[in-house]
């Protein structure tokens, strides 16, 4: 199956405008930052040989190099105390507090003795914003602010002004907090995203970078310019005659454009650098890697994943949650994912010196992550300050190779600021604490031979043997990496295998290897974007969760997509029903031939789901809740809680059989979207057939009709239950169309004959005088149990200790009836759909993070427009805001197939004809309020689509 080419689309976002544009003052405006590095020189020099040890040479205060580095743009008192604690000088508070005002003092004299003149590029500038409507500000530290415009005749140039003395007055914090600007922006009535902030000072850039401005612009007074650019400024210029109106529009329309395109992280923080590891992940579908600093720190979770690599269960590592364990006994030689060593560990040092931000990070001064989700590349930047005021640029990139699945690439460049002293660069394959770190594998060899190490390991239960080939080449202070990654899986001599495959790469080509790379996620793109009027930021998150959905899609159909993808170790790289309910739709629409894959997998694995429904002593197949390579189930019967020791049972192995189902279910909406005939005749056949078999065999009959007993539904709370409205919706399904498909082909008549009557017979609930369904037989009778919203939308560690209360209760983890409206909606009316909403939804605390889009869905159908951008809100973000504070053990990917379901087939309502995707007609009417319109594409038989929806974009 091929879909025709279609050529990138140009969707173009709404006009978007500058509308305010905050100056500071000294240096940008006004030319008084040499009068201000003068007046503090006099004072600092002064303090310097008070405080200096006798007969001591007195390094005396540099008013270019000092100033810049510890005063400018700083309020007076951080200034004063920025350099005294720098030189080794402890003031105390009025001590600091007479510098600054002897400061003061002289320059104020000074200017009263030279007069304060302006720069002339930029009161031309700023005349020509007004003119075109552009609201303006003015802001600075100094206390003599006012003071100084109006000396230079400009004060009437600027809409608002903001001075030392009103940052004392309305407490605001001085830069790099965003404070000033922040205020400065609400004065003139904009957003920070509408505003630019002209800046030249390395704090002040850092300032409207934290603030999240439009547009910042650093200003090169004083040889600066990389320092302004590694604070994120987005422009650099020596003067601002070099630009123009047009082109800040551009810029600013640029960078708004590119924000969309974009996740950014500013800071180190030792307690949040796991979730960062996750989220910046990069992969190929062959491999992942989480994305730890390229010198890991303690406590970092730095792993490679290789698709289908795993290897028996360690009892030493966690479960789904940092505190949840589960016992050793699983005898399964492929039960959990192994974490590999990490592949791009490099240390940097300066006069031997490492440049890394271990311990208290005091070696690090800055740390910025962007990974740029259109090439899939990570990018990083940091600024070191070593002992000595030396500081210290490196920028890193890395990825792992869309064109080249076995190849991961990284550089490094470092780049002294100012100092010449020597760098020392180090590339190592070499895990010393693989033991501890890395429990299932072996090391068979390393090796290092020129410009190559090579690594070779053998996991201890599976046997499954992996090599990696890096070749590192050194030109200055510049490292290129090229990592080869081969298995036992890919050849039967890996080692052989990715050496051939590294010394066939040039590494001085990195720059073509990335581009080819990226290349390959432009394609994807072009089917998978979509665009949203007027919501930059819903735009970036939408793609955020498209990157992390393309990432585990491989070539190996013999593998799948776990519930954390390759970004992490929760659930043990276990495949859920979670791949076909909720990311299947995703890949069906955008990516077909990977959808069909991932199906292959559950055809590869129907002997595991032979083995169990036997097991069961079932007929058929019953595919596994948790299964990895083989399809031998491998849910744990019990989890450990770290904190208490006590034991927890695990019903969901034995008891949530709907995932046969489920996976019926998605074969069958494979073929209705794809029109793979080929695929449904053979693959797709045997797996309708087998669970058709298991199905007859696992009801239990009685006089009147056919039940399913002793099951756990989506709603994990309630085990061992008769008659999940769900598991046997899905179930007749299942029946139904094994039954239609077996008529077709003319092959298993008397069986189809009896799956027909199972399916006819099967006990469905009907709709009680509310328009309720019964979730399984006797939930209306349980108790109560009111929930506050406090209760809701966390990891479910309290149900769990009290899990038989909790089966007593009438309270819901996730969605399970309104699962129904959401894959058979032609099934259910709308005021059907709203009766069981408002029922269900109040008793759901959304333990799962499956739940907020299903109900996100539900709402926007029922035009309940607040309950569902909330919800879909929580999901989309989930990640990103660390919502369940769990990211740490790797990305949500159900929940990003879930909030594309809740977008496309929720708000948009999309159902599909003979003519294609056609949203509901009042579609517009129903998207999140303020957007102005959506485009995107959908592929549907054969054919990419072109859907668009309101205004402000374009096809």
């Amino acid at each position: 199956m091929t879909l025709p080419h279609i050529p990138q689309q140009q969707m173009a976002h709404p006009e978007c405008r500058l509308q305010a544009a905050i100056f500071d003052m000294d240096g940008v405006i006004t030319q008084t930052a040499s009068i201000h590095a003068a007046a503090w020189k006099v004072t600092f020099d002064e303090i310097l040989r008070q405080h200096a040890t006798p007969g001591a040479d007195v390094r005396l205060f540099d008013d270019h190099a000092d100033y810049y580095a510890y005063v400018d743009g700083k309020p007076r008192i951080e200034g004063v105390r920025a350099f005294v604690r720098a030189r080794g000088i402890a003031l105390s508070a009025a001590e600091e507090e007479q510098a600054a005002e002897r400061k003061d003092q002289r320059f104020i004299r000074i200017v009263h003795e030279r007069g304060v003149k302006t720069f002339p590029s930029t009161v031309a500038l700023v005349g020509a914003l007004r003119a075109m409507a552009v609201k303006t500000a003015v802001v600075t530290s100094s206390r003599h602010g006012r003071e100084l415009l109006q000396s230079a005749g400009i004060a009437a140039l600027f809409d608002a002004s903001l001075d030392g003395i009103d940052l004392d007055a309305q407490q605001l914090a001085g830069k790099p907090d965003p404070d000033m600007f922040l205020r400065a922006a609400a004065m003139l009535g904009s957003t920070p995203a509408d505003s630019m902030v002209v800046e030249d000072a390395v704090a002040g850039v850092e300032a409207g970078r934290r603030g999240n401005f439009g547009l910042v612009i650093g200003v090169d007074r004083g040889g600066n310019a990389a320092a302004l650019q590694d604070a994120g400024a987005d422009v650099v210029v020596r003067d601002l005659a070099e630009l123009d109106v047009a082109s800040l529009q551009a810029a600013f329309q640029a960078r708004r454009g590119a924000l969309g395109w974009r996740i950014e992280a500013e800071g180190y923080d030792p307690d949040r650098e796991r979730q960062m590891e996750s989220l910046f992940t990069v992969g190929n579908g062959y491999m992942g890697v989480r994305a730890a600093l390229d010198s890991p720190p303690p406590g970092s979770q730095c792993d490679l994943f290789i698709a289908g690599v795993y290897d028996r269960k360690r009892a030493d590592l966690p479960y789904s949650e940092i505190e949840f364990f589960t016992p050793s006994g699983r005898a399964d030689p492929y039960s959990e994912l192994v974490p590999l060593p990490f592949p791009f560990r490099v240390t940097v040092s300066v006069d031997g010196m490492f440049l890394d931000f271990h311990g208290d990070g005091a070696n690090g001064k800055k740390l910025r992550r962007v990974l740029d989700l259109h090439d899939g590349v990570l990018h990083a930047s940091a600024v070191h300050q070593a002992p000595g005021s030396l500081r210290t640029a490196v920028r890193t990139r890395r990825c792992a190779s869309l064109a080249d699945p076995h190849l991961l690439l990284q550089e490094v460049v470092v780049a002294p600021d100012d100092h010449a002293h020597d760098v020392a660069l180090a590339a190592t394959l070499d895990e010393p604490e693989l033991t501890t770190r890395h429990p299932h594998l072996r090391r068979l060899a390393r090796t290092v031979e020129g410009d190559l190490e090579t690594v070779r390991y053998v996991t201890r239960a599976s046997r499954i043997c992996i090599c990696l080939v890096s070749r590192v080449v050194r030109a200055g202070n510049v490292l290129r990496r090229l990592v080869s990654v081969f298995t036992s899986r890919d050849d039967d001599d890996p080692a052989a295998a990715a050496l051939a495959h590294s010394t066939s790469l040039d590494p001085g080509n990195i720059d073509a290897l990335f581009a080819a790379h990226s290349a390959k996620w432009a394609q994807f793109w072009e089917r998978a974007d979509i665009r949203i009027a007027a919501d930059t930021a819903a735009e970036q998150a939408l793609r955020f969760g498209s990157y992390h959905l393309r990432l585990p899609l491989g070539a190996d159909e013999h593998v799948s997509i776990g519930a954390r993808t390759l970004s992490g170790r929760a659930y043990e790289g276990h495949v859920f029903w979670d791949t076909e309910i909720f990311m299947l739709p995703f890949y069906l629409h955008t990516e077909p031939l990977q959808a069909r894959k991932l199906l292959l997998y559950r055809y590869h694995t129907l002997p595991g789901a032979r083995r169990r429904a036997r097991d069961m002593g079932c007929a058929g197949a019953c595919f596994a809740w948790e299964s990895t390579v083989t399809g031998a189930d491998v849910t744990p019967t019990k989890i450990v809680l770290k904190s208490s020791g006590k034991e927890i049972p695990i019903f969901t192995g034995s008891q949530q059989i709907h995932v046969t189902a489920d996976i019926a279910y998605a074969v069958w909406r494979y073929w209705e979207t794809t029109g793979d005939e080929a695929f449904l005749a053979g693959p797709g056949a045997d797996i309708l057939f087998d669970t058709a078999r298991f199905w007859h065999s696992r009801v239990s009959r009685d006089s009147h009709r056919c039940h399913i007993r002793g099951v756990v539904g989506p709603d994990e709370y309630h085990y061992a239950v008769d008659d999940n409205a769900y598991t046997n919706w899905m179930a007749r399904f299942n029946l139904e169309r094994a039954a239609w498909l077996a008529r077709q082909s003319g092959t298993h008549l008397a069986e189809a004959d009896e799956w027909s009557g199972v399916a006819q017979s099967l006990y469905i609930p009907q709709p009680d005088e509310r328009g309720v369904l019964e979730q399984f037989d006797g939930f209306f009778a349980l108790d109560e149990h009111p929930l506050p919203r406090e209760e809701r939308f966390k990891a479910p560690v309290s149900r769990l200790y009290d899990w038989q209360q909790i089966n007593r209760l009438k309270i819901l983890k996730q969605a399970d009836v309104l699962m129904l409206p959401l894959l058979f909606p032609e099934s259910f009316s709308d005021e059907a759909v709203a009766a069981n909403y408002r029922y269900y939804e109040p008793i759901t605390d959304h333990g799962s993070s499956l739940s907020p889009a299903v109900h996100a869905a539900i709402a926007a159908r029922i035009g309940l427009r607040d309950d569902a951008e909330r919800y879909w809100k929580q999901s989309l973000w989930l990640d990103l805001s660390n919502a369940m504070d769990n990211s740490m053990l790797g990305v949500h990917p159900a929940a990003m197939g879930g909030a594309w379901q809740a977008l496309v087939f929720g708000f948009l309502g999309m159902r599909f004809s003979d003519a294609g995707p056609q949203p509901r007609p009042d579609a517009q009417q129903r998207l999140p309020f303020g957007w102005k319109g959506i485009a995107l594409n959908i592929a549907y038989r054969g054919r990419i689509h072109a859907v668009t929806v309101g205004c402000g974009v374009e096809q």
